[in-house]
C-alpha cells in the first residue's frame, strides 16, 4: 500500500482529512474501512441537516391559520335566497412589515416602495406602503368566509384606492349587499377598507352565491 507521505501534495482543506487518515492507517485500519465510516459519519450529519431545513413548517409560530383537512368544519355560505339587501360583514385585521414581505415573495412584487425603507422613505409616500391588492386581500377573505360565504364564486371586483396603507395599519373590511338580480343568481355588494373612521378602499363585487344541493 503506498505511504501517504507519497500523496501528491493535496489541498489545505484536505489535510486535516488525511492526517487523520493516515493515523488510522497506522493503527491498522484499511482504507477502506476508512472511507466507509467517514461516509458514515457525513451521511448522518447530512441527514440531520436536511431534517432541519426540511421539516415541516409550524403555522401557529408563525400566527397563521392552518388550513386543509384539519382545519375545523366550516358551515356553508349563504344561498341567494337568504340574502336581503343591507345585510353586511365585516372583519378586521393588522398588516405587518412581515404581511407586505411575504406577499412580495409569493406575488414577485417586491417593488421597494413595499420593502425597502431607505428607497421608500425618498419616495412621495416617505415610507414604505402595503401592496394595493394585499389590501383588496381583506375584501375577498370577508366574501369567502362570510357573505355570501363558502361555495360563493367571486365573478369580478371594482376598486379605487383613496390613501396609502401603512405597515402596522389595523384595517376593517366590510362588505354590504347593494342589489339582488334573483333571477341570474347574482349578488352585488359595495365593498369597502377603512382604518378607523377613513376609509382607504372602496368598490363593488359581483358575486354568485351558491346553490341550493
Amino acid at each position: 500500500m503506498p505511504d501517504a507521505l507519497a500523496l501528491p501534495k493535496p489541498e489545505a482543506s484536505f489535510v486535516p482529512t488525511l492526517a487523520v487518515m493516515d493515523l488510522t492507517l497506522r493503527a491498522g485500519v484499511s482504507a477502506v474501512e476508512f472511507w466507509r465510516r467517514t461516509v458514515d459519519d457525513w451521511s448522518e450529519v447530512l441527514a440531520r441537516t436536511a431534517s432541519l431545513v426540511l421539516r415541516p413548517i409550524d403555522a401557529a409560530s408563525l400566527g397563521m391559520a392552518q388550513v386543509g383537512s384539519d382545519s375545523p368544519h366550516r358551515p356553508d355560505g349563504k344561498t341567494i335566497d337568504e340574502l336581503a339587501v343591507g345585510d353586511s360583514a365585516s372583519l378586521t385585521r393588522r398588516l405587518s412589515q412581515a404581511d407586505i414581505d411575504v406577499f412580495a415573495q409569493i406575488s414577485g412584487d417586491d417593488n421597494p416602495a413595499h420593502v425597502d425603507e431607505a428607497w421608500a422613505s425618498q419616495s412621495p409616500f416617505k415610507g414604505r406602503v402595503v401592496h394595493g391588492v394585499l389590501t383588496a386581500g381583506l375584501v375577498s377573505a370577508v366574501l369567502g368566509t362570510q357573505l355570501p360565504g363558502p361555495g360563493a364564486i367571486y365573478m369580478s371586483q371594482t376598486l379605487r384606492w383613496l390613501a396609502p396603507v401603512r405597515p402596522g395599519d389595523v384595517l376593517t373590511a366590510t362588505v354590504t349587499v347593494k342589489e339582488i338580480i334573483a333571477e341570474k343568481g347574482r349578488v352585488v355588494l359595495d365593498t369597502v377598507v377603512s382604518r378607523g373612521e377613513e376609509a382607504v378602499l372602496v368598490g363593488e363585487a359581483l358575486v354568485m352565491p351558491r346553490r341550493d344541493r
